[in-house]
């Protein structure tokens, strides 16, 4: 950024009731001197700075307009206009712009990481352009990532790393991208995509395979988790919502074919109405829900599909989505032994299931799935 602090001196010096005249008096300069300071013709010497933040009742920071970190409002405003000018055609001038806020704000990490960004987007709007220029904005894209990386910061650490993976194997840097894909195992963030993409370059298209399907049986278990915990008691959903969730499970396992614990999805947790193992399935989930409105006949057939997924033969996920890498690998599927004990112990314990008891569909239900525990 060049430094103007023509409108500065002017709003300050009109504030002060002073002319030109008076202002260059004061600081023994020309008049036409201070005309050009206040049309950003020129600058004024560095000696002038102070006594010119005097002369107009301020401090050199308030004349330079300094800020010691650029705040989000105004990066904000910032990179708008350099987005806008980029799309306008006039990308020499938004890079310009871009270069001049990075060497004020040499150390703000959130403006490298914008900066990232919008070298991405005048990639993206000067696709005819010169094949140099596009190399220069790839080496500042790598350049800042680095930076970003090596500080640290968190909020933007990860996404470092994604662009510093995705420039490497632009550059067919494969050996860069796998060990900075290798340093980050087990950190919060998702680098599949990344992954898949350095298999595909290695030639290693099963391996690619396995971790896109992996990281798609896992997101089916996370969002189908998400919806069991929206219908949670205390969220006081209404019910027409609650059953319309229950449709959107049952779809989802029709989709999925994942109706059991098998895999990331055996996990188990005492909840306020039940046991949380009860509500694997959409069909387990109905039935609560149906209990809690006091259809009992509606709880008992949801019960008895539950009870057929627990005993019937296992139904593995969908092979046209998981095959081989999630179904060549589960140790088994459906219920897993854990799980149906504690479903098993909810039905016959738990206060809500109290209305059922004794009733000859619930009791023969209970006993079909104690029976299924006790011949495995």
């Amino acid at each position: 950024m060049e430094l103007k602090i023509g409108t500065k001196i002017v709003e300050l010096r009109r504030k002060k009731g002073m002319t030109q005249e008076q202002l260059a008096a004061i600081l023994g300069v020309s008049a036409p001197a201070v005309s050009k300071w206040e049309t950003d013709s020129s600058c004024p010497d560095i000696a002038l700075l102070c006594p010119l933040a005097r002369a107009l009742g301020t401090n050199v920071d308030t004349l330079l307009s300094f800020e010691e970190e650029l705040s989000q409002e105004s990066m904000g405003q910032y990179m708008n206009e350099i987005i806008r000018l980029s799309r306008q055609g006039e990308t020499g001038a938004a890079e310009e712009r871009l270069n001049g806020l990075l060497r004020a704000y040499p150390s703000n990490i959130p403006l490298k990481f914008c900066a990232m960004s919008a070298l991405t987007v005048f990639d993206m709007n000067e696709r005819q352009g010169e094949e140099e220029t596009r190399q220069r904005w790839r080496r500042q894209k790598k350049e800042l990532a680095q930076a970003i990386h090596d500080d640290g910061n968190p909020a933007f650490y990860l996404a470092s790393v994604s662009m510093l993976v995705a420039l490497a194997l632009e550059e067919e840097d494969l050996e860069s991208a796998e060990k900075l894909l290798r340093e980050n195992i087990g950190k919060t963030g998702d680098f599949t995509y990344q992954w898949m993409r350095l298999y595909l370059k290695k030639g290693q298209r099963d391996q690619a395979l396995e971790v896109l399907q992996r990281q798609t049986y896992k997101l089916v278990g996370d969002l189908r988790a998400c919806l069991a915990s929206l219908m949670e008691q205390e969220l006081g959903l209404e019910r027409h919502r609650v059953l319309e969730i229950c449709r959107i499970m049952e779809e989802l396992d029709g989709l999925f074919y994942i109706q059991g614990s098998s895999g990331l999805l055996a996990t188990a947790k005492p909840a306020k109405y039940g046991v949380k193992a009860f509500s694997i399935g959409s069909s387990g989930l109905l039935a609560e829900v149906y209990l809690r409105e006091g259809d009992s006949e509606k709880a008992l057939e949801y019960l008895e599909t539950l009870t057929e997924q627990i005993v019937g033969t296992p139904v593995a996920p969908n092979p046209l989505i998981f095959a081989p890498a999630i179904n060549d690998r589960l140790e088994q599927a459906g219920f897993s032994r854990e799980i149906k004990m504690a479903i098993l112990q909810g039905l016959e314990k738990d206060a809500c299931f109290a209305p059922l008891r004794g009733q000859e569909r619930f009791d023969t239900l209970v006993r079909r799935i104690a029976d299924n525990l006790e011949d495995n």
